[in-house]
């Protein structure tokens, strides 16, 4: 909540190391996730008008895994714009909520981060208006080394993947905040580690 009002006062990216609990929903708790992080700072913005119910707001979803959650959290708000890339092939498959995404990248298991950074820079360019603010859901489970995303990124790729991310944002002027998202490996820390000084560093 913190890091969006402070985007939202003076533009920019906020970094949060937690957050993008995007399999919570609602009603319930799923995939390691208690709660809809996304979902409860939105209601708080629109509750203490730091944003108005009409204002589109951007959810980008770069975690290996589909945000099921954040689809299921605004099935029904044509305001909230979904752009996911994820692997297909795993958890979560429920395709009422991979249908409500507004700009969908799916994936095989197996991607390599060439073409991961590809099908990623395709989704960006579908990115289109004016919005309020965003919010980056970047999980460092497509890492190779990671049990759980079947992905074939590297570190520098997911350095790249935030580069292209920011990049796209700063074009279109659009505030964010950066939640960590999913990510079971040793390397998950390093790996974020390195994202944020290279995009510090640009």
């Amino acid at each position: 909540m913190f890091g969006a009002k402070k985007a939202l006062d003076n533009g920019g990216v906020y970094w949060n190391l937690s957050g993008g609990y995007h399999h919570a929903m609602p009603q319930n708790m799923e995939g390691f996730c208690i709660y809809n992080d996304i979902g409860i700072c939105y209601q708080q913005l629109l509750e203490q008008g730091h944003i108005n119910q009409g204002d589109r707001i951007l959810i980008i979803d770069t975690d290996a895994h589909h945000g099921n959650g954040n689809a299921h959290t605004f099935m029904d708000n044509p305001s909230i714009v979904l752009l996911d890339i994820y692997n297909a092939s795993i958890y979560p498959v429920n395709e009422f909520t991979r249908e409500r995404v507004d700009i969908p990248m799916k994936l095989k298991s197996g991607t390599d981060g060439e073409t991961y950074l590809e099908c990623l820079k395709i989704a960006l360019s579908e990115i289109v208006g004016e919005f309020k603010l965003a919010f980056v859901v970047a999980g460092t489970d497509v890492l190779a080394v990671d049990k759980l995303g079947g992905l074939k990124l590297t570190a520098d790729d997911v350095a790249e993947r935030e580069r292209l991310t920011l990049s796209k944002l700063a074009e279109l002027n659009i505030p964010a905040v950066i939640t960590g998202g999913g990510g079971y490996s040793s390397e998950s820390a390093s790996a974020v580690a390195k994202a944020i000084l290279s995009v510090a560093g640009s």
